[in-house]
Order: C-alpha cells, then structure tokens, then sequence
C-alpha cells in the first residue's frame, strides 16, 4: 500500500513552481524581438497554459507562484516602459491584471483537483485493506496488526493502537508506529461509527450544521459489536492533520470491520 501526504497538500509542488518561474521567463525572452509583430493575446494565452499546467500537476502553491510570474514576465519584457516592472498603459494594466487573476483561478482549481486525487486514493487505499481483513478473518487469522499497520501506512499516522476487551479491561493487542507519541484519550477527538466528530465544535453556536474543521492531534473510535463495546481504535496523527470525512469515514471502517472480527484472546490479568 502506497503511503501518500495528509490532506494538508498545499505545501506541495515547489519543484512545478520553480518549472512555472522558469518557463515564465523563456516565453518572455523568446518572444520578446517578436513583440511589435506578434499578437500579444497569443502570448497571454501561452502564459495561461503555463499557470495551468503548473497549477493542475503541481497544486495550488505552484499556481500561485507560476500566475506571479506569468504577470511579473509579460510586464516586464512585452509592457511600456520596456524592462521595468511598470505599466504606462491602461490596457496593459488591465492585460497584466487579467492574467494574474485567471493564474489564480486556475491555481484553486488546481488544489481542489490534488484533494479530490488524494482522497480518491484514501477511498481505494481502504477498500484494498477492508477485503485484505475481511479475507484474513474469513481464514481465522489475526486481524488486529494487520488492521493497524493499513491504518498507519494509509494515514501516514504517528502511531496506531488496538486494544481489546470491555472498557474497564482493555488490553493492547496491537501497537504500530512511534512508541513515545502519546495516547492521551482526553485530548483525542472522538468519532462515532459513521465517522462523525462526537465531540467536536459546530457553527453556528448550539447547532450541528457544520463541524469545524481543525487540525486534530488523534482519534479514537470504539469497536461496538451487537451494541456492546468490545475495545477501541486510537490514531494518533502528525502535527497539522486536518479530517477530511473520506478520512473519518475510512476509520469508521476500519473500526466496524475489527468489531465483527474475531481478535485474540484477551485476559484481563494483563
């Protein structure tokens, strides 16, 4: 299973933003001794499919680097006065304004288009893993570890803990990641088994129409079967991870399917 970045992408596609720079100021050198003979809504047109590209590969930082630029070349070597960042031309500005402002339409196109990829992936990542437990109780194996080790590659989380029994005699049967992240529950957001936050805040005040969406230290789900709580799900994530509900639902998931399986024998003497 492929281990893929958290939802929080924007940091993404320096390397496209350098390529959107670089290809900014070729299209302004090359074009530059054709500028009184060539019509300059072909070079806009040119710089756009630059911004777009960079945008729709890279995502939304590259876009926003990529449309600065485009704006920065075509000022600078195809505006009056030539070879200064400075405009003496209405139309011109108006030229520069559009182009900039189009790169950064563009650009959020592009963001939304790498979530929509990464949560397509989540969304596959977890069917692979949901057949790969479903199989592995249907042979009698050990479901927990494996379950745990999906969560963490999938997730990229710091840590993934299983444990098994009734509330007051829960014992860890699987325990995947960095040992030292803490697993203070108090602190973790619950979700419930659809994968909705239990306890999180919600606007408008007193009201459940929209859950915030913060960056969240852990979960923590229970595993109910036939309405009795057979142990809990913690994940405990890297600093700055966001719950996007493909996430939350891919816990939930996970969490049903460990409940109906059969788990080691626990013995509350542990």
């Amino acid at each position: 299973m492929t281990r893929h970045p958290t939802p929080d992408i924007d940091g993404e596609g320096v390397g496209w933003a350098i390529a959107g720079l670089v290809a900014s100021l070729l299209i302004g050198i090359a074009v530059e001794p054709f500028r009184r003979t060539i019509g300059l809504e072909n070079v806009v047109m040119t710089y756009l499919l630059v911004v777009v590209l960079t945008a729709v590969i890279g995502g939304r930082t590259a876009g926003l680097w990529s449309a600065v630029a485009a704006a920065l070349s075509y000022d600078f070597f195809l505006t009056t006065p030539y070879h200064q960042l400075a405009i003496d031309s209405a139309a011109q500005v108006i030229t520069v304004a559009l182009l900039l402002g189009t790169g950064l339409v563009a650009s959020l196109a592009g963001r939304a288009r790498r979530r929509l990829t990464v949560e397509a992936d989540t969304q596959a990542g977890i069917i692979r893993l949901l057949s790969t437990i479903t199989h592995a109780a249907a042979a009698g194996e050990n479901t927990d570890r494996l379950a745990g080790e999906g969560i963490h590659t999938l997730l990229d989380a710091r840590r993934v803990v299983i444990r098994r029994g009734d509330p007051d005699h829960e014992v860890v049967v699987a325990d995947i990641g960095e040992a030292d992240a803490p697993l203070d529950i108090d602190h973790l957001t619950r979700l419930d088994a659809e994968g909705h936050i239990v306890d999180g805040r919600s606007w408008p005040p007193n009201g459940s129409v929209v859950r915030w969406l913060r960056p969240h230290q852990g979960v923590v789900l229970q595993l109910v079967r036939r309405q009795r709580p057979r142990g809990t799900l913690l994940v405990i994530f890297r600093q700055g991870y966001w719950l996007p509900p493909v996430t939350r639902l891919a816990m939930a998931a996970v969490a049903h399917t460990l409940a109906t399986a059969t788990g080691p024998a626990v013995s509350h003497d542990q």
